[in-house]
């Protein structure tokens, strides 16, 4: 059995669904029945063109279209007629969840309803960063030393809460089958960072769940290797960016989208062009300004933006301030050979930004 995900509900359907993808992958014996199949539906799509890369390598080099096509940013995608029709002949939704795919939400959670697509939220699977989690930072330095007793005492209250959720988790019972829909919604909640693919491990983490919906017992040996070659690009991030002093490990970002690999790598977020997880919001004025203050106040010599967005607002600040801007690829795979893939694309970007940062 499969414990899948919807935008409404867990559900559990049988792994036979999933051996669909097999057959759609087609071999020398599969003959004219499993092409027409093929032809008729698409077993198994992805939201974004980094999760369909990553579930490609998962299903051993399988074919996974991508409903947000590489360059295109999926805070603001619109989809089509067409990518209704796509989503509706599929058996498999591989999606991220916590709201990154926010604009097609209504129209995967009526495939769930209508069709008996099978949504899988991956982030299910991962330990997410919260808003308020440490990345977030206080902006008025003349007053850390009057918030540390409040620090402190918001600690002490999220350590009583803690405690309870893990003694309440310990008590509830399951089939066997998985977690339980409970588990799942009290363990990482709502509102939390949808960027989970900026840490290499935690979309290892996703891996069995991916290898599961694609029919796990035919493909293990691809996910072990896959899994190595994630472990592989997570050393060799973590090496190139080992020259960067403590005290350069200073990020901002045209948008919050890279704290999972702040988390990872090091590293301290210390403010963004547009505050908040999704390109969709407006920045202003004030937070600029503010905006402003925290790279004079850190020293910070660059910028760093993204190409999937506009980057008006942080040239003409960058310009204004003296600092560099250098463009990352974030939340979409490109068609450059660099940034095709997801290991590429993270690669890339951690040797730009150890370009920047190092000494």
């Amino acid at each position: 059995m499969i414990l899948t995900r919807s935008p409404r509900r867990l559900t559990v359907v049988a792994a036979a669904t999933a051996l669909t993808l097999l057959a759609a992958c087609g071999s020398e014996d599969d003959g004219a029945t499993e092409s027409a199949d093929v032809a008729s539906a698409t077993p198994v799509v992805a939201t974004t063109s980094i999760w369909a890369d990553v579930t490609s390598n998962v299903g051993c080099g399988a074919e996974i279209p991508a409903l947000i096509p590489a360059g295109a940013d999926p805070h603001t995608f619109e989809a089509s007629l067409r990518d209704r029709e796509l989503v509706e002949s599929a058996t498999t939704v591989i999606a991220n969840g916590l709201d990154l795919e926010e604009p097609i939400l209504p129209m995967l959670d009526l495939a769930a309803d209508q069709q008996g697509v099978n949504v899988i939220e991956l982030s299910i699977d991962v330990d997410v960063l919260m808003p308020d989690d440490d990345h977030d930072h206080d902006h008025d330095h003349d007053h850390d030393e009057d918030h540390q007793d409040e620090d402190h005492e918001t600690e002490d209250h999220d350590e009583d809460h803690e405690t309870e959720d893990h003694e309440d988790h310990e008590d509830e019972s399951h089939d066997g089958e998985g977690p339980s829909v409970d588990d799942h919604s009290h363990s990482h909640g709502e509102g939390g960072d949808p960027h989970v693919w900026q840490d290499p491990r935690r979309v290892s983490g996703t891996l069995d769940t991916i290898a599961t919906a694609l029919a796990a017992n035919e493909i293990d040996t691809c996910v072990d290797e896959y899994r190595a070659e994630l472990e592989a690009l997570d050393a060799e991030i973590e090496s190139m960016l080992a020259a960067i002093p403590d005290d350069a490990r200073v990020l901002v970002t045209s948008h919050e989208s890279l704290a999972y690999f702040a988390d990872r790598y090091g590293f301290e977020v210390v403010g963004t062009v547009i505050p908040s997880m999704t390109t969709m919001a407006e920045t202003n004025a004030a937070d600029l300004a503010e905006l402003a203050e925290e790279i004079e106040y850190h020293g910070v010599e660059v910028i760093f933006t993204e190409e999937q967005a506009s980057t008006a607002e942080a040239d003409a600040l960058a310009d204004r301030l003296g600092v560099a801007v250098v463009p990352l690829v974030t939340d979409s795979l490109t068609d450059d050979p660099d940034r095709d893939t997801y290991v590429e694309m993270m690669r890339t970007n951690a040797t730009l930004i150890a370009e920047q940062l190092a000494p």
